[in-house]
C-alpha cells in the first residue's frame, strides 16, 4: 500500500477540494474568472494575516520570493538588523548580502531565541532602516514572541519585517494589531496549497517606502507588483509577470476553508495537535529540538540521542509516514523535523507517534511499548473538550 501521512515542513498535506480547485482548463491571468479568483485570494490572505487595511501580495515564487522583494522598500546605505534563530532566518543575511546594504546579524544557538531585550538594545544603539524576525524557525521548530518584541521596538525602527512562512494560519499572528509593517508567507506551508505562491501583506508605513530609487531588481519590485494587485482587487486584470493562475484557484479554495474553520479553532487545533506529539516524545524520552516555552505549533525538532537519521526516516516512511531531515550545521544528522501545519489532525498525531514509537524500538532503542501513543492519547482526552 501506497498511502502516507506527509508530516513534512512544506510542502504540507493538502486537502483534495484545495487541489482540485487549480485543476482549470483554459485559463489565463486576464480571464474573468481568475480575475474574480485573485480578488477573493488578495482578501483572503488579509483575513489570515489579520491585516484588514493592508496591502496584500501574491506572487509568483516561494517565501523566498518574499523575503527578496522587501529589498524594494530599502536603499543604498541603509542598515538592516537581523534576529535569527536558525538557518532561516540566516537566509536573509544571504538576500541582503547581495545588496549594497550595511546588516547587523543577531543569531541564537540552535533551539534558543535572541532576548528580546537584546534586540531592543541593539535597535537603541543604531539607525536602523529595517529589522527582521522570524516568527516560527523552520530548521529548529522554535517560536519566537513576536506580539511583545514588537511592543518593544516599535518606537525604535521603521520597518518591521516578519516571517511567518511556517507560522502564518497556523499560529496567533495579529499583524495590524502588533504593529508589523511586513508580514511574509508562502503558499505551501500552514495554508495548506501546493507550492508556487510568495503572500505577504504590507501596512501603509511599508507602502510609503516604496520607491523607484530602490535597490529592488526586476522581479522583486513591490513598487510595480503593487499596481497590478490594485489592479485586481479592483476587479481588472493586471500584469508585470505572469501569475500562478492554477495556485491562486487553489488558493481561493484554502482560503474559503479556512474562513469557515475560523482562525480561532484552526490555531487551536494546531496548539492541540502538536501538543499530542510531544506529549508523545516526551513519553519516550525523545528530547525536542526548541527551548521549553518556545516550542512552535507547526513543526518540531526531535533529538536522535544517536540514531542514523537518514536510516530512521527511511523507515518510518516505509510505515507510512514522511518527516523532514535536519537541516541546521551544528546538528547535522542528529535530529528530525516532523511538521504539523495545515490540514493535520489529531489521529494524524496519534498515527506519527505510532510510528516514531516502533521504529525507534525496531533500530534498539528501549522503549516501553505504548508509552509515546499512552502519553499522546492521554494528552488528548485532557486537552479536547466537547
Amino acid at each position: 500500500m501506497d498511502r502516507k501521512i506527509l508530516m513534512h515542513v512544506g510542502p504540507t498535506m493538502i486537502d483534495i477540494d484545495v487541489l482540485l480547485a487549480g485543476v482549470r482548463n483554459n485559463t489565463g491571468f486576464a480571464s474573468p474568472e481568475f480575475v474574480t479568483s485573485m480578488g477573493n485570494a488578495l482578501n483572503g490572505l488579509k483575513y489570515v494575516m489579520n491585516a484588514p487595511d493592508y496591502q496584500p501580495f501574491i506572487l509568483p515564487g516561494s517565501g523566498t520570493m518574499a523575503m527578496e522583494s522587501v529589498t524594494s522598500l530599502l536603499k543604498k546605505g541603509d542598515n538592516v538588523l537581523i534576529v535569527s534563530s536558525g538557518v532561516f532566518g540566516d537566509r536573509w543575511v544571504n538576500i541582503f548580502k547581495k545588496y549594497p546594504l550595511n546588516i547587523k546579524h543577531l543569531r541564537s544557538e540552535p533551539g534558543h531565541i535572541i532576548p528580546q531585550e537584546e534586540v531592543s538594545r541593539e535597535l537603541e544603539n543604531g539607525k536602523y532602516k529595517m529589522v527582521t524576525i522570524t516568527q516560527v524557525e523552520t530548521s529548529t521548530g522554535v517560536l519566537y514572541p513576536v506580539e511583545s518584541l514588537v511592543k518593544k521596538i516599535r518606537d525604535k525602527v521603521d520597518i518591521i519585517v516578519v516571517d511567518a512562512v511556517a507560522s502564518a494560519g497556523a499560529e496567533k499572528l495579529n499583524v495590524q494589531d502588533w504593529g508589523i509593517d511586513v508580514c511574509l508567507t508562502a503558499s505551501q506551508k500552514a495554508m495548506a496549497a501546493p507550492p508556487g505562491a510568495a503572500l505577504m501583506v504590507l501596512s501603509q508605513n511599508a507602502v510609503n517606502h516604496l520607491s523607484e530609487n530602490s535597490i529592488s531588481g526586476f522581479y522583486t519590485d513591490l513598487n510595480q507588483w503593487i499596481k497590478v494587485m490594485n489592479s485586481f482587487q479592483n476587479g481588472k486584470s493586471g500584469y508585470y509577470t505572469t501569475l500562478p493562475v492554477h495556485i491562486v484557484f487553489s488558493l481561493e479554495k484554502a482560503f474559503d476553508l479556512i474562513r469557515e474553520e475560523t482562525l480561532e479553532n484552526r490555531i487551536k487545533r494546531h496548539e492541540i495537535v502538536s501538543g499530542a506529539i510531544r506529549a508523545g516524545l516526551n513519553g519516550m524520552d525523545m528530547p525536542v529540538m526548541a527551548e521549553k516555552g518556545f516550542e512552535s505549533h507547526t513543526v518540531t525538532g526531535m533529538m536522535l540521542d544517536g540514531i542514523s537519521m537518514n536510516d530512521f526516516l527511511s523507515e518510518c516512511l516505509n510505515n507510512g509516514i514522511e518527516m523532514a531531515t535536519g537541516i541546521v550545521p551544528e546538528y547535522a544528522g542528529k535530529y528530525v523535523r516532523i511538521g504539523h501545519m495545515g490540514w493535520i489532525n489529531q489521529n494524524d498525531a496519534i498515527s506519527t507517534v505510532a510510528v516514531i514509537e516502533r521504529v525507534l524500538r525496531d533500530m534498539g532503542r528501549k522503549i516501553p511499548a505504548n508509552s509515546g501513543v499512552s502519553a499522546a492519547q492521554e494528552y488528548l482526552s485532557s486537552n479536547i473538550k466537547d
